[in-house]
């Protein structure tokens, strides 16, 4: 009796071991040679995370292209078998197309206006993709942009992602930018006064 008991034990132990592992093991980065493994991999420390404490799936689908297909359609089938709540932050190099899709039910928990805006002072993942070290800039601007999502969402949650990189991160970036369009600025000013002068 205590054997048949034991061997019980065991076999729901196992199994108990086999979901939680399953559950852990849900892809949520999808990247064809866009991401660096060091981008992807903190991309999926937040996004386990934001799925432990809140029970939403934050996927991303980094793609080359998506063969002629529209973007609406490909967006379409990603969501197609989605469990809810979830959301897809997905960009698409050649067709230089970045979006953000989401369950009904997260509608209200991030500002995708705000995360895709092309302002440097509002956007955090557009403003950064315009440069000429392109793979550099798509993966700091698909980190951040993830960062910023999944922030959103756990805030709306009412938890603290500790594996966030915060706003600090992205406050940097910002006052960054403003550095190079106020040096541009004097640049492009002095020019100008120096042009005026000589006529």
């Amino acid at each position: 009796m205590s054997r048949t008991f034991f061997k019980c034990k065991k076999f729901i132990l196992f199994a108990l071991f086999l979901s939680t592992l399953t559950l852990h093991a849900e892809k949520l980065i999808y990247n064809d040679g866009v991401l660096i493994p060091k981008t992807e991999a903190k991309m999926e420390q937040i996004g386990d995370e934001l799925l432990s404490k809140t029970g939403v799936r934050a996927y991303v689908y980094a793609t080359q292209n998506i063969n002629n297909m529209a973007l609406h359609d490909y967006e379409k089938e990603i969501m197609k078998n989605k469990k809810s709540p979830f959301v897809v932050l997905l960009i698409t190099l050649k067709d230089q197309k970045v979006d953000i899709v989401n369950s009904p039910d997260l509608d209200t928990a991030f500002d995708r206006e705000q995360i895709l805006s092309p302002y440097s002072w509002s956007g955090s993942i557009i403003p950064l993709l315009v440069g000429k070290k392109k793979d550099v800039n798509v993966n700091a601007a698909m980190l951040n942009g993830y960062a910023d999502l999944t922030e959103q969402i756990a805030s709306h949650n009412n938890v603290t992602l500790t594996s966030g990189i915060g706003s600090t991160n992205r406050d940097m970036i910002f006052f960054l930018r403003i550095a190079i369009y106020l040096f541009l600025a004097f640049v492009i000013g002095r020019y100008v006064l120096m042009r005026i002068k000589k006529r």
